[in-house]
């Protein structure tokens, strides 16, 4: 794993370097959707945006926010829309499952007009989430579920029944008793069903040797640590890392429509 410090086009500039070669960068609240796609402007080419409100800040979405979300939409860079999905790891009268679940209907019917996949947060709400997926699964046009963490029967619910990929990143550069479950989930799933993220500032690996945990918590995840990532799941998968990279990265460019 490689940590940087230095400005953002320095971060960029080094991600590439490390050969990561495009870049989905999903929406998590309207406000910042602007930003958003000026970025997109600025590296035309290597990040392409989605759009759409993650199921942490819809709650406190005023009802404007849809129509906001909708013009946004059109916009012809978008290649997916999200995050959206589900998110009960707040304790429960401040989860707003009610909204939550509306947003989430409302953003699949959204994708399912304009055709677009999904990036799908779903966090402690597997359950509730394959549920509203199920109903609509006529609706779907692929899509993934972005850091997943769960086990191999929830994994085959989303990829073999449902079509959708699953997002690895650094949880599975957890400890083992910790990313146990995850391990078990990339085994047993088709690598054409994997694609590789980050989830960056958020989801670092094992902390690394000879890094106080005051300068640890300071870390924010980046891309840098994607071919550590690849690594893990070759090994896991008894593959070469080049396959994995190679498979992954077709994949990503298939399900968001993004040429090579």
């Amino acid at each position: 794993m490689v940590i940087r410090t230095g400005t953002r086009s320095e971060m960029i500039q080094a991600v590439k370097q490390r050969g990561v070669t495009c870049c989905i960068e999903p929406a998590i609240h309207v406000d910042g959707i602007d930003n958003l796609l000026e970025l997109s402007r600025e590296y035309e080419g290597w990040i392409y945006p989605a759009i759409g409100n993650h199921p942490t800040r819809c709650i406190q979405s005023p009802l404007k926010d849809f129509q906001r979300v909708k013009d946004y939409s059109r916009h012809q860079r978008i290649v997916a829309i999200g995050e959206t999905g589900l998110d009960y790891h707040y304790e429960r009268k401040k989860q707003h499952r009610f909204r939550q679940k509306i947003w989430f209907r409302w953003q699949i019917n959204l994708a399912h007009q304009l055709r677009l996949p999904l990036i799908l947060h779903i966090r402690m709400a597997h359950e509730d989430a394959v549920k509203i997926l199920r109903r609509n699964r006529h609706k779907l046009h692929g899509g993934v579920c972005h850091c997943f963490n769960g086990g191999a029967e929830t994994a085959k619910i989303y990829t073999d029944e449902l079509g959708l990929c699953l997002g690895i990143g650094g949880s599975l550069l957890l400890r083992p008793e910790i990313s146990g479950p995850l391990q078990q989930a990339v085994i047993a799933t088709p690598l054409e069903y994997l694609l590789l993220e980050t989830d960056g500032p958020y989801v670092k690996p094992e902390k690394m040797d000879g890094i106080s945990g005051k300068k640890w918590m300071k870390v924010r995840n980046s891309s840098l640590i994607l071919p550590d990532v690849a690594q893990r799941i070759a090994e896991l998968k008894n593959l070469t890392a080049e396959e994995v990279i190679r498979v992954t990265e077709d994949n990503t460019r298939k399900l968001f429509h993004i040429p090579g």
